[in-house]
């Protein structure tokens, strides 16, 4: 049995933070997600990802694409891009907030492309979500909060930003087929304190492997639109050591700071 505790704020940080000062024992483990990893890029945290804990297994990605109201002018996510290019300022696009993945991508693709557009950051994905059904941005780039209005007509998906199309939406591109160099993949991974003894992290991660293929998991991944994606203990390391290298000097490059 597991005891679940819900440690929220921060983007992770306060989770990692007290995950940190437990006793490596294999007792208590945490979950680690991409802004866990960028926290400590943008604000000042009392601990380092890359050393600081044990890694146990990455299980997961989310889902993440571009989209325009279905009324919107754009049918592909090049004309989108064009029309950015060729109208600077004028398109506004929302996020779940600053420093979140999704602007760090918009804006690694806007500095490729040569684009200026305006980002405007909101409190979550549901909030930037009804921002753009508002009509208040031109475009929202996001999680899947998006998904039910794609699948009503309400919401046009031009593009994810996923290193590979979705298996829900096999018909729209990937940005990197596009042609873009730009590929996001919000890991999702289980971390241990630092110190753990090698045969409780094998037996961990045996475990944990052994749930990816339950049913009751598989749906619930399914049903919030996370591709199961499988490391064990060193390919996760390895994930967070160059994603936090990548988008780490982006993140410094744009000068993004959060309080």
């Amino acid at each position: 049995p597991f005891v679940v505790m819900n440690k929220p704020g921060g983007g992770s940080a306060v989770a990692l933070a007290l995950l940190k000062n437990e006793k490596p024992d294999g007792y208590t483990v945490g979950n680690l997600s991409a802004a866990g990893i960028l926290s400590q890029y943008m604000r000042k945290v009392p601990y380092d990802v890359m050393t600081d804990f044990t890694p146990i297994m990455r299980y997961g990605d989310y889902t993440y694409g571009v989209v325009v109201r279905a009324e919107a002018p754009w049918k592909t996510f090049k004309e989108l891009v064009d029309y950015a290019k060729a109208n600077p300022g004028k398109v506004r696009y929302s996020t779940s907030g600053a420093g979140t993945f999704h602007h760090l991508a918009m804006e690694a693709l806007a500095k490729q492309e040569g684009i200026k557009w305006i980002h405007i950051p909101y409190k979550g994905g549901h909030e930037a979500t009804t921002a753009i059904l508002g009509g208040h941005v031109e475009a929202e780039a996001c999680s899947s909060e998006w998904k039910p209005h794609v699948e009503s007509g309400k919401l046009r998906l031009l593009a994810t930003y996923n290193p590979s199309r979705l298996a829900k939406f096999p018909e729209v591109p990937s940005w990197v087929e596009l042609g873009y160099r730009v590929a996001a993949s919000g890991y999702i991974g289980i971390l241990g304190p630092k110190g753990m003894p090698r045969p409780i992290v094998e037996k961990l991660n045996g475990a944990f492997k052994l749930a990816l293929e339950d049913p009751v998991f598989k749906k619930s991944m399914e049903t919030y639109d996370m591709p199961i994606v499988y490391r064990d203990p060193q390919g996760l390391d390895k994930d967070i050591k160059e994603f936090g290298e990548k988008w780490g000097n982006l993140i410094a490059e744009m000068g993004i700071k959060q309080e």
